[in-house]
């Protein structure tokens, strides 16, 4: 699995405020959220009703204002796989949360939308030769308001 270097200063800038902003977008539609803490498996484990969610939080840094409609996937890195596949053993629902820049609006993403088919190559400049994400078409997912 070819995969971009860690980025510090990215994780630092983002990571808790997305986290913070799904934490709160969660509570709001009636979801008991336990503690925060970095694991390094899902962001956030929550229950609603007799279900229990695990939510994984990002940030596409590239994505400002309303979704280009050129832009026909969200592109989830293939290193979430290990959470698909972690989670499947577990009796919940996996969910990615995709915020914009700007945390303003998210694609919610269900674990199903990312199968082996959807498992290619991707160019971009932050994107190392040969890596690989999940394309996940965005009219699949759930586009949610946040602010």
């Amino acid at each position: 699995m070819i995969k971009h270097p860690f980025n510090k200063s990215w994780y630092d800038k983002y990571d808790n405020v997305a986290k913070d902003t799904l934490v709160n977008y969660l509570k709001g539609v009636g979801h008991n959220v336990g503690e925060v803490k970095e694991d390094y498996n899902v962001d956030v484990v929550s229950t609603k009703k007799d279900f229990t969610y695990f939510n994984e939080a990002e940030v596409k840094r590239a994505w400002k204002g309303d979704w280009p409609n050129h832009w026909a996937e969200i592109r989830i890195p293939e290193r979430k796989k290990r959470l698909v596949e972690k989670y499947k053993k577990e009796n919940g629902v996996l969910n990615f949360y995709i915020f914009r820049s700007d945390l303003k609006q998210v694609f919610r993403i269900k674990d199903t939308a990312l199968t082996e088919d959807r498992l290619k190559e991707a160019r971009g400049r932050n994107i190392r030769a040969g890596e690989k994400f999940f394309h996940v078409p965005y009219k699949e997912a759930e586009l949610i308001n946040i602010a």
